[in-house]
């Protein structure tokens, strides 16, 4: 789906957002790490989740603006999610921040952390989004793409195949054993 945020273009894949919302109950709290234009987030928010916004980019007005590359997840979030989504954002961090991403994400998620990323067969640094004045990202030097993950990196993920996702990893990891902090 295409839409506008402060004039500027923005889409979400539909087929994902059906996905999502099938599979997190209206009850549960989310947290959407690396939001965006909250094209993922918003939806749960108008359906009544309890939904806690991060960018790093004050364009987009998040709840925290944070930026994960230098500053730990587990410290500026205390509260324990049912769910977090990090679609379209783990690349937008070089691998160590991405790496400890995860992990504080494990901490702070009762149930399921939820993940897209583009694979190498697609993956550029994003510049072409970045520099294009008619986009949300427009200008925005934290939407360029730092690190390329592969399906290997998630080997202890849950894989989800759906149409159109092909060149993505798209799955998530369940905390059976969650204890929080």
């Amino acid at each position: 789906m295409k839409f506008k945020i402060k004039g500027k273009r923005a889409s979400r894949n539909d087929r994902l957002m059906n996905y999502l919302i099938e599979n997190i109950d209206p009850a549960c709290s989310i947290i959407d790490i690396g939001c965006g234009p909250k094209a993922y987030s918003d939806p749960f928010r108008l359906r009544g989740n309890a939904v806690l916004t991060l960018d790093a980019w004050p364009w987009v007005e998040p709840d925290l603006v944070v930026d994960l590359e230098h500053q730990r997840l587990c410290d500026v979030v205390s509260n324990q999610f049912d769910y977090a989504l990090m679609i379209d954002f783990i690349e937008h961090l070089d691998r160590r921040a991405g790496l400890q991403v995860l992990e504080d994400c494990k901490t702070i998620t009762r149930h399921k952390i939820y993940l897209l990323t583009p694979l190498p067969a697609i993956w550029t640094d994003n510049s072409e989004h970045v520099d294009d004045p008619t986009l949300w990202s427009y200008g925005n030097d934290y939407d360029r793409h730092k690190s390329s993950w592969t399906r290997q990196d998630f080997e202890a993920w849950t894989a989800v195949d759906l149409p159109g996702l092909e060149n993505y990893f798209f799955g998530y990891h369940e905390n059976f054993n969650h204890t929080g902090h």
